[in-house]
């Protein structure tokens, strides 16, 4: 005879209509999204040369298995922390769009191979998507105890946070530090890490009405510094990451999405992102001093409105490069390809090297960077030699890494440990106080789900170190308490 399952509590399907409320608050926000994404896909269609049935297929299979996971969290059907949606979301302007736009890194390979790589791209986003599923389609009662920051004391001390953010970035990208490489870069892990717990918890009591008003200004007046100074080294993905974790924090916690807002900078970043090659020709990794900021992006702007104005052949070159820049499915159509035509897999060889980039650096004097499994990558397959890696990298993605070394069965085996990495992550946040070190957690893996260029040894390896900071950081500063104690 079965037994049944006991019911949830009352203050469980509160919270779980709560929430779902909370979410569906977003789905008019989905709609209009897809509707200009769909408009934005039939334009590029109809605008190119040649419209070839199987590319238009590989795109649409793709944006489905990128958008579904979306619209369940969207639509309250799935709960926790959107980690998964945000990361399949991704493959829209990485995977999808390069097959509707003609991206020529992606259109010198056959219809055939480009039909095959779209196919492996959804059938890894479609397996990882269910077993994601399976973790966050419940609601579970909360734990009776949690380790929590006190709330108040936590607001000072993420504001402390993202101000001594702030300074390392002013500091780092002026070139002032006297600590040797390793050092810094212990460092750096450990400040990245804890800004963006920061920025999202920040975000999300910003967006709940929850802080005081001189907190509120002083958040404000501390996230817009982050994304001037995080910017100005020519680097936009950290600044735009940073925005990303701000709107993404702020919407749950308002249950609205700030679309005139996000609009307005996400155009500001479009013109940046014009005029970032010409730019990069003369500043790239050089000192830049906190007064040089504003003639750098008088000069950026200026650089990007002409990249933007300018109707010659030069321009539209231009344009093509930063799509290529954005694409990812060029490497995995490069490992496929050349795997067909014989050239063996590396057999789990970047994934070899994961162990030592684990290890301090001030306990091992010549570790390897966490770029090394990406260099290898673009050595073997003929992207760059050695010398190259040292100026600049190719990114390459995870799912490109694992065909590279496994073949379709790697593609498969990444799929059931994103979707459960991501699954349960997403799990253990449902029904967790927001400063509480699940909640905490959860956020720091969702800070890495829009980086679309890291290999597996670089997610790792940043991962890992900054999950150490935040473990450090719980045990100083958070104290178990009951739930009734919390919520009240």
């Amino acid at each position: 005879m079965l037994k049944q399952l006991p019911s949830q509590s009352q203050d469980t399907r509160q919270a779980k209509v709560a929430n779902r409320n909370g979410q569906r608050n977003l789905l008019p926000f989905f709609w209009l999204l897809l509707g200009v994404y769909a408009a934005f896909s039939i334009s590029q269609v109809y605008s190119s040369n040649v419209i070839i049935a199987e590319d238009a297929f590989g795109a649409v299979t793709i944006s489905l298995a990128s958008i579904i996971p979306v619209y369940l969290w969207c639509s309250g059907k799935a709960f926790g922390m959107p980690i998964f949606p945000l990361f399949s979301l991704t493959y829209l302007w990485t995977c999808a769009i390069p097959l509707l736009s003609e991206n020529p890194a992606v259109f010198v390979y056959t219809v055939s191979e480009r039909l095959f790589a779209s196919m492996t791209v959804t059938g890894f986003l479609a397996l990882s998507g269910f077993i994601w599923y399976q973790f966050v389609n419940r609601f579970p009662e909360p734990n009776s105890q949690y380790r929590v920051l006190p709330v108040k004391r936590g607001d000072s001390i993420f504001l402390a946070i993202l101000l001594i953010g702030n300074l390392f970035t002013v500091v780092s990208l002026a070139g002032w530090f006297l600590l040797d490489s390793g050092s810094t870069s212990l460092i750096r892990g450990a400040i990245l890490g804890l800004t963006a717990i920061a920025t999202f918890s920040m975000a999300y009591r910003y967006g709940s009405n929850k802080l005081s008003p001189i907190n509120t200004n002083i958040y404000l007046i501390l996230v817009v510094i982050s994304l001037i100074i995080n910017g100005v080294g020519l680097l936009l993905i950290n600044s735009l990451t940073i925005f990303l974790i701000t709107i993404v924090g702020y919407s749950l916690g308002k249950g609205k999405f700030p679309w005139v807002t996000a609009c307005i900078i996400l155009s500001i970043y479009a013109l940046l992102h014009a005029g970032k090659a010409p730019i990069r020709e003369l500043y790239w990794q050089k000192p830049v001093d906190p007064s040089q900021y504003i003639s750098r992006y008088v000069e950026w702007i200026d650089f990007g409105i002409k990249e933007i104005s300018t109707q010659s052949d030069e321009k539209v070159e231009t344009e093509q490069s930063i799509v290529d820049r954005a694409s990812v499915l060029q490497q995995l159509l490069l490992t496929q390809s050349l795997t067909e035509k014989g050239k063996p897999l590396l057999e789990g060889y970047t994934y070899g090297i994961i162990p030592q980039l684990l290890v301090p650096r001030f306990l091992n004097s010549e570790k390897i960077t966490s770029h090394e499994g990406t260099s290898i990558l673009n050595i073997y397959y003929g992207r760059q030699t050695r010398r190259d890696t040292q100026n600049t990298t190719i990114g390459w993605g995870v799912l490109a890494e694992a065909y590279a070394n496994f073949g379709i069965w790697g593609c498969g085996l990444l799929a059931l440990i994103f979707g459960a990495g991501y699954g349960y992550v997403s799990l253990i946040s449902i029904n967790a106080p927001v400063f509480s070190d699940r909640y905490l957690f959860s956020i720091l893996v969702l800070s890495y789900a829009f980086q679309t260029e890291f290999t597996a040894g670089v997610y790792v390896a940043a991962l890992f170190q900054s999950t150490v900071t935040l473990f450090v950081f719980v045990f100083f500063l958070m104290k178990v308490q009951n739930i009734e104690a919390i919520e009240s």
